[in-house]
């Protein structure tokens, strides 16, 4: 019987560099949020979505649609998520690309980019979000989607900042253990829309005019969902590019190099870590991008991991791998 690795993961990796304390209680002990931001919900909810369009061979808003319903978890969150994919398949569905697979998982050896040799410790894993055949050239592609706040225009940091990212290049070694060479990553990015539901404005804040009317930005009532999507509707169709963008990702000889570097030091930070015991905070990661980290009243003593109203315990640390994949 061949003895397997554990695996690591790109999203274990940027969670080690982000704060290894953070790293520590979600891949060493296993714990997980029990309610999940609102930046991470809806996310997840855009990521069946998008599977489901990428798998469907026909009618690929409806299934995508009938694939967010049973997950979402506010009705708000579903009506932004589907105006969001309804845009997305009129800007990309006409697109010239043959499906070759979604939601593919690989595994692969950690190599030491300095000598070739496979790492002893680890093997590299995660999972494709689709690829793809350019049918008019014939090359394969990575697909990649993401869903962000952030200005995505083009030349904006967004990005500039992917040519450093190292998912990207594990990617790229993940597609060649599935035994493609593929030709780039087609880098998918899905601007969230920032306007939010309507409320009532409270009774002692209300401002009348003489004629007895509300001022503009004053509501007698809570805005409902068909008016929410309808604001939705209009600020995506005014202004498509701000909310789809689709770029050609590609990894050159060095920059593929660097980051198998980045990578592999990465791993030894980790290995490093589990043998000292010691799992340092990072404090400048207490807070990022407007919410405060999940484990903060765990760092900062004021709530336990073992409160299940706030945490719950998981066996398999990368809950996203089929077992065969994660297997060690």
């Amino acid at each position: 019987m061949v003895t397997r690795l554990p695996v690591i993961t790109s999203s274990e990796q940027r969670t080690f560099r982000r704060c290894a304390r953070e790293h520590y209680h979600t891949y060493v002990l296993g714990y997980r949020t029990l309610h999940k931001a609102e930046a991470l919900r809806f996310g997840t909810l855009m990521h069946a979505g998008l599977e489901a369009w990428w798998r469907a061979p026909s009618n690929r808003l409806s299934a995508a649609l009938d694939a967010m319903t049973p997950v979402a978890e506010d009705e708000f969150d579903l009506v932004r998520a589907g105006v969001l994919l309804q845009g997305y398949d009129a800007r990309w569905h006409a697109e010239d690309l043959e499906v070759l697979g979604v939601e593919l998982e690989f595994r692969a050896p950690l190599l030491n980019p300095k000598t070739g040799a496979a790492s002893r410790t680890y093997e590299i894993a995660g999972k494709l979000d689709a690829l793809v055949r350019k049918l008019d050239d014939g090359l394969v592609y990575i697909v990649e989607h993401k869903t962000t706040s952030e200005d995505i225009g083009a030349g904006s940091q967004y990005w500039r900042r992917l040519t450093l990212d190292p998912q990207i290049s594990q990617y790229y070694a993940g597609a060649k253990a599935l035994g493609h060479d593929v030709a780039g990553c087609l880098y998918d990015v899905l601007g969230k829309p920032a306007i939010r539901p309507q409320r009532a404005t409270p009774e002692e804040c209300r401002r009348y005019t003489k004629a007895g009317l509300l001022y503009a930005n004053q509501r007698e009532q809570d805005e409902t969902a068909d008016e929410y999507r309808a604001r939705l509707v209009e600020l995506i169709a005014e202004q498509p590019d701000r909310f789809y963008q689709r770029g050609t990702v590609v990894r050159l000889e060095d920059e593929e190099r660097d980051a198998a570097f980045d990578t592999w030091q990465t791993a030894r930070l980790i290995r490093e870590a589990e043998l000292a015991k010691r799992h340092p905070r990072n404090p400048d990661a207490c807070s990022r991008y407007g919410r405060t980290c999940e484990f903060f009243g765990v760092c900062t003593g004021t709530e336990s991991l073992t409160d299940t109203t706030r945490f719950r315990h998981v066996e398999d640390v990368h809950e996203e791998l089929s077992p065969d994949t994660k297997a060690a």
